[in-house]
């Protein structure tokens, strides 16, 4: 069976959804034993399709001259691999074809097999669809281009002008390193490093403190590695990191992370202190506590303490600092997160303004006399963070903001004392956070 029957069996097992998609490819990958290589040649081409869906429906529309929405979707997403392969992977067309052909054979397609042959040798080229994407409105051909939901294409536009708008639709296209975090509760940092290198990874510092974080030029290979599964280090991107340095937690601080999982934060914050602060986190369910768990595990951190609770409603106990890293669109991390542009609307907007804002309210009443309150998300939308911030500051005027510069670097915030990370401007996945004092 070959890797591209296997991209289009996970596709299809998502069905249009796609949030998952990740674990079914690791899984397929685990029961077949796949290799290294074909393991990532898997993952490219299911999230391949993902990322570029809606470029490679209008080539498939262009080439068939009709809709997307009569093709069986089996059939559908086979002619999305193909068009992947010719169009953004710039495989030679006999070859992609040959192989899409043999691939619909084995999903037992075998009645689609002159029409997938005709669709993908009549694909236009990239020159052609450029052409073709100059003769309709602005935003839609931008849209399409760059694989976004028109919603989020219009609303960037308005929000960021629309040359911020395609540089970021862009950078959401592009790939994104891996990012590693040393775990000095397994080991020190030099000795890592020489870990690896015997390992033979080439290292990367990208951020040398409080921890370092590091990159290497084989990630996959390191992911799947022993020294990954016995916790000498962690993944997370550095800009989702900023906000725990924005907390600064201290030794002998009581310290809670309200909306924990699945634990990156969490386990931050234990590195940073070194054991020494009263830290709970928690979170909404028990599955996702016990994800906070597993991390925590893994890196031998078993001084956290752990409570189900849901941050809009429930009662805490008094603490020095909070940390509140709530639930949002995530439009900052659609680079990382494939899924993302196909499963946000814009009625879920509201939905979650109305939560992160009951979450603000709500723990604030737990943050002691002069302690300190963050407020952060994975979004880049106005509605989610300063506007968030300045609804909540205006009925608590006990709290005030704190210079994010005092901080973290100057090049992650913005000239009101936030950090404030659109993507294509600091060429990392984006994100807001806020650290608020209670007078």
């Amino acid at each position: 069976m070959n890797i591209r029957t296997l991209a289009v069996r996970i596709l299809n097992s998502c069905r249009n959804r796609y949030s998952g998609f990740e674990d079914k490819v690791s899984a397929t990958a685990d029961r077949l034993k796949l290799s290294g290589p074909d393991r990532d040649f898997l993952y490219m081409m299911v999230k391949g399709v993902i990322v570029y869906q809606r470029y490679l429906d209008y080539a498939v529309e262009k080439a068939s001259q009709r809709s997307v929405k009569k093709f069986e979707s089996a059939v559908l997403n086979l002619l999305r691999v193909g068009a992947l392969q010719a169009l953004i992977l710039e495989t030679p067309l006999y070859a992609l074809t040959n192989e899409t052909v043999e691939a619909a054979r084995q999903l037992k397609k075998n009645h689609a097999v002159g029409l997938i042959n005709a669709v993908l040798r009549h694909l236009p080229d990239r020159a052609e669809l450029k052409a073709a994407l100059s003769h309709l409105p602005e935003k839609e051909a931008l849209a399409i281009e760059t694989s976004h939901p028109q919603w989020l294409i219009e609303r960037w536009t308005r929000n960021f002008g629309a040359e911020n708008c395609r540089q970021l639709a862009e950078f959401n296209n592009h790939y994104q390193k891996i990012y590693f975090r040393h775990n000095p509760f397994k080991v020190s940092w030099p000795n890592l490093q020489d870990i690896l290198k015997k390992e033979g990874f080439e290292i990367a510092v990208a951020s040398a403190g409080p921890i370092p974080f590091f990159t290497v030029d084989n990630p996959g290979d390191l992911l799947r590695s022993d020294l990954f599964s016995g916790g000498l280090f962690s993944v997370q991107d550095i800009s989702q990191a900023q906000a725990v340095l924005l907390l600064n937690p201290q030794k002998d601080e009581t310290v809670i992370d309200a909306c924990a999982a699945p634990g990156g934060k969490t386990t931050l914050i234990a590195q940073m202190t070194g054991g020494k602060a009263s830290i709970t986190a928690y979170d909404v369910s028990p599955g996702k506590v016990e994800l906070i768990k597993n991390e925590a595990f893994r890196l031998g951190i078993d001084f956290v303490n752990y409570g189900v609770a849901d941050a809009r409603t429930g009662n805490y106990a008094m603490a020095d600092k909070i940390l509140l890293d709530v639930p949002c669109t995530g439009t900052g991390v659609i680079a990382r997160r494939a899924d993302l542009r196909w499963n946000r609307t814009i009625r879920q907007l509201d939905t979650l303004i109305k939560i992160q804002r009951d979450i603000l309210t709500n723990m604030s009443n737990f943050v002691k006399d002069g302690g300190v309150l963050v407020y952060s998300t994975c979004s880049i939308e106005p509605e989610e963070n300063w506007e968030n911030v300045e609804w909540f500051l205006k009925s608590n005027r006990n709290f005030s903001v704190e210079d994010a510069r005092d901080f973290v670097p100057e090049k992650c915030c913005d000239n009101r004392g936030a950090i404030h990370i659109l993507p294509h401007f600091q060429n990392e996945t984006g994100g807001f956070a806020v650290r608020m004092r209670k007078q």
